[in-house]
């Protein structure tokens, strides 16, 4: 079965967020496609199958360890892939089914932009921001405000810090972070971040991005937390620069817009990355 591996939201091949897309699943069932994401053992894994209507391709995406309803590096990667095997020929725009539901993507020359729908979600929680810190290794007044959880589908927690040399800084703790979260929402993934510049209403942003229930000790780019930070954050910004993984050596950059309706209100989150296809293979054995 033939799978193709790309480097998502980066221009440069060997960075940004590794990818592999099984264009042709059809046949596949679930456990087997978990076993092979088990055997890839990258970030995400995505396998397509024909669509409910012409320019629609069904898509699910599986970590290491487990699905997930939504992704943005899988789906922005996703997408580039179809094109550069000429499944979106003539098409400016497609839409990938996905767990989460129909997820619109506009196709560009070297990358696409995906968007949600309204602000994201958020639930409340109780614990205190010092356990947050004690979790990742940081001093309670190095965090700026109190953690939130949102997202889109995938949730996240995300936690707020003084500065890029916080986030490069920090480390989870796994134990620690076991230990109080279960009851979250948010208790498989952790995004941890810091404004680093402003001008006008665009917004610069370093992050990172820790998972281990999901089979990722550190995501080099995540879309679906970007996009999730875009509609939750409490924040006038229009755009927003998000650059992550420079600290495993694999930098990617992540470029958000957000439009709010007179109330300040988000109405529409656009995810906009770069995508280069490096490999194409094929597995000889099937789980």
């Amino acid at each position: 079965m033939r799978y193709l591996l790309a480097d998502v939201f980066t221009d440069a091949p060997f960075a940004g967020n590794q990818l592999a897309v099984f264009p042709d699943a059809a046949g596949l069932d679930g456990r087997q496609m978990q076993a092979i994401a088990r055997e890839l053992n990258i970030a995400e894994t995505s396998f397509v199958t024909p669509g409910s209507a012409p320019g629609t391709f069904a898509v699910r995406i599986f970590t290491p360890a487990s699905e997930l309803p939504f992704a943005g590096h899988p789906t922005i990667g996703t997408a580039v892939v179809l094109k550069h095997l000429g499944r979106t020929e003539g098409l400016a725009e497609i839409v990938l089914e996905e767990g989460v539901g129909p997820v619109r993507v506009v196709l560009g020359d070297v990358g696409a932009t995906l968007f949600m729908d309204g602000p994201a979600e958020q639930r409340p929680h109780t614990v205190m921001p010092v356990v947050f810190a004690d979790a990742l290794g940081l001093k309670r007044d190095r965090l700026v405000g109190t953690p939130w959880q949102a997202g889109y589908g995938t949730p996240f927690m995300f936690v707020e810090v003084e500065s890029r040399e916080d986030v490069a800084g920090c480390h989870l703790i796994a134990e620690r972070w076991k230990g109080f979260t279960e009851a979250l929402w948010a208790n498989r993934a952790v995004y941890v971040f810091a404004i680093t510049g402003r001008e006008g209403t665009t917004m610069e942003i370093h992050a990172r991005m820790f998972a281990p229930k999901m089979g990722i000790v550190e995501d080099p780019a995540t879309g679906s937390a970007a996009a999730a930070l875009a509609g939750s954050m409490d924040c006038d910004a229009t755009h927003m620069i998000i650059h992550q993984g420079v600290e495993m050596g694999r930098p990617s950059e992540i470029f958000a817009e957000i439009r709010r309706d007179e109330a300040e209100k988000v109405v529409r989150v656009a995810i906009y990355g770069e995508a280069t296809v490096i490999a194409d293979g094929n597995f000889l054995r099937l789980p």
